[in-house]
Parts: C-alpha cells; structure tokens; sequence
C-alpha cells in the first residue's frame, strides 16, 4: 500500500509543481507577454496530437485495428456522455431569460474545424510512423510526449492565472455541476468495464479524461500503451462533438446537463455555445465546471491508473 501511495505521489508531483509553476508565472508577468505564450498552447496540443499518431502507427497500421479502436471510442464516448447527462437532470430549470434562438449552424464550424484538425494530425502522426524517421536520438528527445505533456501544462497554468473568479460563482448549485460530472463518469467506467470486459481501473481511467483530449491521450499512452493512448484521445475528442451538440440542441431545456456533457471543454471551446443556446447566465457554471473538470482529469486518470497491475 505504502508503495503504491509513493507512486501516486511521485506521479502527481509533476502535474502539480508545472501547473503550480505557470499560475505562479502568469500572475506575476504582464498581460502583453503572457499573451503570446498562452497563444503557444494550441501548437504544443498539435505536437502532443501528433506524437500520439506516431507513437499509434502500429495500431493503425491495419483496418481491423484501426476500426476497433474508433468503435471502442464511440462506445466510451456515448456512454460516458448519456451518463452525465442523466445525472444532471435534476439540476436543470429552463432560463429567466428569453433570448433569440441560437440558429447560427455555421457557427459550429469553428470547433468541428478544431477537431477535424486534430483527427488529421493523429493521421499524420500515424502515417509518419512508417517513414522511421524519429527512429534516431534527436527524434528520440524531440518527440518524447513527456516533455511536451509538461510544457502544456505550464502553459495551462499561466491561462487559469488569467481567470477572474467572482465569489458567487462558486455558490453550491454551481459547484454541484462539476461533481455530478466527477459521479456520472465514474459510474460509466464501471458500466463501461462490464460492457466491454474492460478492467475496472483502466475503463475509470479512460472515462475521467473529462474531454481533455491531447492529456487523456499523453498519459493514457505512457502507462498502457498506444492503443490505449489513441483510445483515450480519440473518446475525448467525441465526447467534445457529443457536448457541442448537446448544447446546440438541447441547451435551452437542458443546460446543465449539456454544459456537464461538454465536462472540460466548457470553459473554452464550448464555451461561446454556451454563451448562445444556453444564455449568458450560464456562462459562470460552464466556467468554473470546465475549470474543475480540467484541473482534476490528470489526477483522476493516475490515481485510476496506479491500480492497473
């Protein structure tokens, strides 16, 4: 037991010292230099995409494979999402506000074209593998998905440094969204571990991601391997295409539920829908909901993962 703790703790250590480091950094620095830094977080998740694609190549290097794969996805994905979405049922209450209906379909575009691009640079990655280029010590030290997992970290903690908590965002009926999404997942990794004869620990550890695709994806691959690395990835990324269509259509009615749906995603990429169908009432849940949601998936998927033998 003790061993195992020192694991945990070992493990956790680096998630919290390069998270720490950035929100340290980006309250100290001046907005002019922390915005191009932040800017920087959006190429590291395209390099994070594709080492995962070229540390995938062999599993994708057949059909049979790679289908599996995206069919173990979809089954984790819907099922994840369905989950929560029951769960926060109860919490939902239509708007106050009566606000023009959110019909813009060509602003969806945006986010699909997000995720479209990280599809394509998983591809890439998966593509590049059977060049055997990487295979030397430069590629070696370049592609080491570690290093790049810890710049995307510091860099995450310098964006939360920017957001400006108001005090009654963090009123216990928002509070409640993130941990029914905590609850929803974790009651679909045990669905999940019986419906695809999964182990406990690993399906809990593949439905805690809370849409964190490119980190799911990175730690996933470096404690199970890379099937499971693009497993994870690839579930998170359609958990984000579930959750932006949940918002977009149900989020009138439901917006609880959807904003729990869209889990991580909801403070950033999602958040503008949220804005829209759901009513800028909304906006401080989806905040502080994605905010939790995405400081806690790395510490949910090692605690999980430090019980897989």
């Amino acid at each position: 037991m003790l061993s195992q703790l020192s694991t945990i703790f070992a493990t956790f250590l680096p998630i919290v010292l390069y998270l720490l480091a950035g929100y340290l950094v980006g309250k100290r620095l001046p907005k002019v230099t922390l915005k191009p830094l932040i800017a920087g977080i959006t190429p590291v998740v395209w390099v994070i995409l594709f080492v995962i694609g070229l540390q995938s190549g062999e599993v994708f290097s057949s059909f049979a494979s790679g289908i599996h794969v995206l069919k173990q996805a979809a089954i984790y994905a819907f099922t994840i999402s369905a989950v929560v979405f029951i769960c926060l049922m109860p919490l939902n209450r239509r708007s106050t506000v009566q606000e023009a209906s959110f019909s813009g379909w060509q602003a969806l575009w945006f986010p699909i074209k997000e995720c479209l691009i990280a599809f394509g640079l998983v591809l890439l990655g998966a593509f590049s593998y059977r060049l055997h280029w990487h295979d030397n010590s430069v590629g070696v030290v370049l592609l080491n998905i570690t290093y790049w997992l810890y710049v995307l970290l510091f860099l995450i903690g310098l964006d939360l440094a920017q957001v400006a908590i108001n005090r009654s965002w963090l009123a216990p009926r928002i509070l409640k969204i993130p941990l029914l999404v905590m609850l929803g997942s974790i009651i679909a990794g045990v669905l999940l571990s019986f419906i695809t004869g999964e182990s406990l620990p690993v399906a809990l550890a593949l439905s805690t991601g809370f849409g964190w695709f490119s980190l799911s994806g990175a730690i996933a691959g470096q404690h199970l391997g890379d099937a499971y690395g693009s497993l994870a990835l690839l579930n998170d990324l359609m958990r984000e295409l579930i959750g932006l269509t949940a918002v977009f259509i149900l989020g009138r009615n439901f917006a609880n539920s959807s904003i729990g749906v869209c889990a991580g995603t909801a403070m950033d990429t999602t958040l503008p829908f949220v804005r829209k169908a759901c009513h800028y009432e909304y906006v401080p849940t989806a905040i502080i909901s994605g905010l939790i949601l995405t400081i806690a998936a790395p510490f949910f998927m090692l605690f999980f993962l430090s019980f897989v033998k």
